[in-house]
């Protein structure tokens, strides 16, 4: 009897332990999945694709490294400040977003920016790439979902 009781426990313990994992959900990028509020958690620039890259994020400060980015429906974009607001506070801004297919243009102030391209797109987060077609500088921001 405690032969049978103690397979039993083992059996028990192996199958429960065994349990298949979940397969992590994929994100597909789209004007839907990309919609919330997100955190910079890298930014840098190259002057063109031979120079170097400079981390422009070591040297942002604490109030603004916590600072919020939100896609909202209606292709709204929004700012505001984080938890730790700098002093004098970043000013706010919204502007007008659009995304086709990983090309993500930016209307604001009446202007419209060159398109930046979206690459690394997850559940919870992506990178931004923008490149300056007049001087080739090379500005990848990645960001965070919050």
């Amino acid at each position: 009897m405690k032969k049978i009781l103690g397979l039993s426990i083992l059996a028990i313990t192996l199958f429960s332990s065994c349990k298949k994992d979940e397969p992590n959900p994929t994100c597909t990028l789209s004007a839907t999945s990309i919609l919330g509020s997100y955190k910079t958690i890298a930014a840098t620039t190259q002057a063109d694709a031979q120079s170097p890259v400079v981390d422009d994020y070591a040297t942002w400060a604490a109030c603004e490294k916590d600072d919020l980015i939100t896609f909202s429906t209606g292709g709204v974009i929004s700012s505001s400040e984080g938890t730790t607001s700098c002093n004098p506070p970043t000013d706010p801004f919204s502007a007008n977003w659009t995304l086709t297919g990983n090309s993500l243009v930016i209307s604001y102030m009446g202007f419209t920016l060159p398109a930046s391209t979206i690459s690394d797109f997850t559940c919870n987060g992506f990178k931004i790439t923008s490149v300056d077609a007049s001087t080739g500088e090379i500005s990848v921001t990645t960001v965070a979902r919050q």
